[in-house]
Order: structure tokens, then sequence, then C-alpha cells
């Protein structure tokens, strides 16, 4: 059975412009975009999660502030 792209995560990459090598072609990474076609055995990949580089969308506000209840003071 056929993976479904529900299935795939999302991630924002936030480190800066990279190249990333995958399935022999070359394309390039922006920080603040998000991407969900990556392939996760990928060891370029592996890495930039590995180092915060690239973390899993939860499709909540991702900008929220990380103490809301200080916003309005």
């Amino acid at each position: 059975m056929a993976k479904t792209p529900l299935n795939r995560k999302s991630y924002r990459y936030s480190g800066p412009v990279t190249p990333l090598e995958a399935d022999g072609t070359t394309r390039m990474l922006f920080p603040g975009t998000s991407y969900a076609d990556l392939p996760e055995d990928n060891d370029t990949v592996k890495n930039l999660i590995a180092r915060k580089l690239l973390i899993v969308e939860t499709g909540k506000d991702d900008a929220a502030p990380a103490d809301a209840s200080a916003e309005g003071a």
C-alpha cells in the first residue's frame, strides 16, 4: 500500500541557505520555509533535525511566543 501525503511531516527550516542533495537532485533549503517533501532517511535531513534546524510543524500557530501570558501586560 502506498503512503498517503497526509502521513508526511512538515518541517520548518531555520538555518542558513543550504544545499540538499537527495534522490539524485540538488535543491536549496531557505530559512523560514516549510517543507513537506523532505526524505527523512537522508543523512543531511537527519543531521538538520538533530541540530534543531528542521523543526516539525504541529499545525498550530508556530509563531506564538513561548510565554503568551506576558503579552498585553
